[in-house]
């Protein structure tokens, strides 16, 4: 399991990731195929790749694909299924920005043009421009709460925005998060790293 830090991290390989890259060189670029990210956690990314899996912890963050469930999972807060963010793009969450698909961005001229704004924010340069995010396509109607098998069935599902919106609507009931991707045991085994054995129990006596 290899262990990465980068300062700024980009996420996405479509039209707003390829512009904020221009503007951020240096940032860390995560799209797909390559490295996949399936959750997050803090100021942590758990990434895989054809290697394996891995931690990339980062201190500014800019997602450019559309995957809710990552800002979910780093606690940004969301009305009526998207993350809210102010006109920089930057989400509740400070140093935490969201442009392009995850926003509702029309399409790809207008998710480079979000991801300009937030990257030259990021930057520390005058934004140019406004972020306004485009509303849900319709509201989430009331669903039942899943038990523990409804919920590891839905987890298992390809991400894409049904399985994305049953799980925003169980993370408000349960007020928990979920993956942004499906997770399989081998997956959470290896995150969970080395487990340390145990000493061995002492009966002697305990009968007599």
């Amino acid at each position: 399991m290899f262990r990465d830090t980068a300062d700024i991290v980009i996420i996405g390989g479509g039209p707003a990731a390829r512009e904020a890259a221009t503007i951020l060189p240096r940032a860390r670029l995560v799209a797909g195929p390559d490295e996949t990210v399936w959750h997050a956690q803090d100021h942590t990314l758990w990434i895989e790749t054809a290697g394996g899996l891995g931690t990339l912890t980062f201190s500014r963050l800019l997602l450019c694909a559309d995957e809710p469930l990552l800002l979910l999972a780093l606690g940004c807060a969301f009305r009526a299924e998207r993350p809210m963010v102010d006109e920089r793009g930057e989400t509740s969450r400070s140093g935490v920005f969201a442009a392009g698909p995850v926003l509702g961005a029309a399409d790809g001229e207008a998710e480079a043009r979000q991801a300009r704004i937030a990257a030259r924010a990021l930057a520390g340069l005058p934004p140019g421009g406004r972020i306004t995010v485009a509303p849900a396509a319709a509201a989430s109607a009331s669903c039942a709460r899943l038990d523990p098998v409804g919920i590891a069935a839905l987890l298992e599902q390809e991400p894409g925005p049904g399985r994305n919106r049953a799980a925003l609507a169980q993370a408000a009931l349960l007020g928990s998060v979920m993956p942004a991707r499906p997770v399989g045991f081998a997956a959470l085994a290896a995150a969970a790293g080395p487990v340390e054995p145990k000493p061995t129990q002492q009966d002697a006596g305990l009968l007599s």
